[in-house]
């Protein structure tokens, strides 16, 4: 597979009243196409720091990131962000009617994963009518409808219950294989990065570095639910929790 981001030197400092705060330190990594790869590390390490640097909505930072010409990237925040006074289907086109891509071939695809994912019946009701697993569904849409080639994650199930993120983070896995998406994960979640993952990257404390690159080689992709009974995750599970608790 061809490396479609990579990342270079990537070094990030927060300037406060206090002086100056290295965040990032030094980050290298390549990501290669329909990959997904997860970043762990401890807490406030400067995870979704990285991500931001990697969507450019952070652009004050020191070294270089090489995309492939028109590489598209969409970002998906904790917060499903929907608009409770648009409909679910006014929802799920936002980001093409403010993009101006409002094409017959866009809106049909928007009704193609409605329909996919059992939420086409609901479009002309409200967020507030949706469970919280339905919402993520359909921040998820809505990110997809601008056809990225990489998603950029940051925590998006945080905020379910233990079967709603069960079954989201299922949904989820199985519509970026289907469409064939590179994904950017950030968790907290150990078990969610390697059931979830190609690749997991953890991350020191801050200033964040890349502490080990694990290649997750479980051979089931099918679905995560059946990668979780696979006893190699106990393994990575172990090696990676050492490194987040400096356990040698």
């Amino acid at each position: 597979m061809n490396n479609i981001l990579e990342i270079k030197k990537i070094t990030k400092n927060y300037h406060t009243k206090e002086g100056e705060i290295k965040a990032l330190n030094n980050i290298n990594l390549n990501i290669k196409k329909d990959e997904i790869i997860s970043l762990v590390g401890p807490s406030g390490c400067g995870k979704s720091t990285l991500l931001a640097i990697i969507s450019g909505l952070d652009k004050d930072y020191t070294g270089i990131i090489n995309k492939k010409d028109n590489l598209k990237m969409a970002y998906m925040l904790q917060s499903d962000a929907l608009l409770p006074w648009l409909t679910i289907y006014e929802n799920a086109i936002l980001g093409l009617k403010i993009n101006h891509a409002l094409t017959k071939e866009n809106l049909e695809y928007v009704d193609y994963l409605l329909n996919l994912y059992k939420l086409k019946e609901f479009k002309d009701n409200y967020p507030k009518s949706l469970s919280g697993g339905m919402k993520q569904r359909l921040a998820l849409i809505r990110t997809l409808a601008m056809k990225p080639d990489i998603l950029l994650l940051d925590e998006p199930f945080c905020a379910l219950d233990g079967q709603s993120k069960l079954l989201i983070s299922e949904d989820v896995y199985q519509i970026c294989k289907k469409e064939k998406k590179t994904v950017i994960l950030v968790t907290h979640d150990i078990e969610e990065a390697i059931t979830f993952s190609d690749r997991v990257i953890v991350l020191s404390e801050r200033p964040a570095e890349i502490k080990r690159i694990i290649n997750i080689a479980i051979p089931n992709k099918s679905s995560i639910l059946e990668r979780r009974k696979d006893k190699l995750k106990e393994e990575y599970f172990d090696l990676i929790w050492k490194d987040l608790n400096n356990e040698s």
